[in-house]
């Protein structure tokens, strides 16, 4: 009698165990059954579904819509999902020069608006006879006889300009020492006119619309740069002249001061 109660508690427990099984298995056909359904339902949406159909742009002060699409590269029949910002992007700033940045709003089933930023004025190079107006990321703008107005000009820096292209400095030493002049005046709240790094030992600049100032060499660049702050600002607003920083150091830190009209 035990014998056969052992043996239908054995004949149970494996049925129990093979339903288990099963439903294990039915879950598993199941799960790959939906992954398999929703990699159909992606592959579909990127190949077939959501063409493009109509695009827009906006947020240019510089160029039409019209040329905004037409460099964008984007067509009609293209997939919503699948354009690339940055493909975009490149090929805008290839051709539109101006342009800094490029949003997508999508709109379900079929339209793209672009949404640019221009770029904003920074400095400019003289090179070859022309004057090459950059952004602040480096990238140039456009080429002209004159340079343009409310920007600094960078002088004496060797580089690459092409519009359409990022500025190669050839000498990156001088893409350094501009940062640093440019955050330490920005610091400073000084404006600039102009910077010339011809000679790394005798820097000079124009700042205020008023001073010409001469920096000297690099050295303690940040600190001669805080030191003109505190000279202009007890200089009468009237007074334009020569600041000379050349001999300042940590152990001397003494400045000279001639206006324009003094002998």
């Amino acid at each position: 009698m035990k014998r056969e109660r052992d043996r239908d508690e054995f004949i149970r427990k494996r049925a129990a165990r093979q339903r288990k099984i099963r439903r294990r298995r039915i879950k598993i056909l199941f799960s790959f059954l939906i992954i398999f359904l929703l990699a159909i339902a992606v592959i579909l949406s990127l190949t077939v579904f959501f063409p493009v159909e109509n695009i827009t742009a906006e947020g240019s002060a510089v160029y039409k819509s019209e040329d905004i699409i037409s460099a964008s590269g984007i067509k009609k029949g293209d997939n919503l999902f699948t354009l690339s910002k940055t493909e975009v992007l490149n090929s805008l700033k290839a051709k539109l020069p101006y342009i800094e940045s490029v949003e997508f709003e999508r709109s379900l089933p079929s339209s793209i608006n672009i949404v640019v930023k221009d770029a904003d004025e920074y400095a400019c190079f003289f090179k070859d006879g022309k004057y090459y107006t950059v952004s602040k990321s480096g990238w140039v703008l456009e080429s002209g006889d004159e340079a343009e107005g409310g920007i600094f000009e960078i002088r004496g820096a060797a580089v690459e300009c092409k519009v359409g292209t990022q500025l190669i400095y050839e000498d990156e030493q001088h893409q350094i020492l501009l940062q640093r002049i440019t955050d330490a005046l920005k610091t400073n709240k000084i404006s600039i006119d102009y910077v010339d790094l011809t000679d790394s030992l005798n820097l000079t600049m124009g700042v205020e619309g008023r001073f010409t100032v001469i920096i000297g060499s690099s050295n303690n660049i940040e600190e001669k740069i805080k030191h003109l702050g505190g000279m202009i600002e007890k200089i009468s607003p009237e007074k334009q002249g020569k600041i000379d920083l050349s001999m300042w150091t940590v152990d001397n830190t003494s400045a000279t001061f001639v206006a324009k009209n003094d002998k």
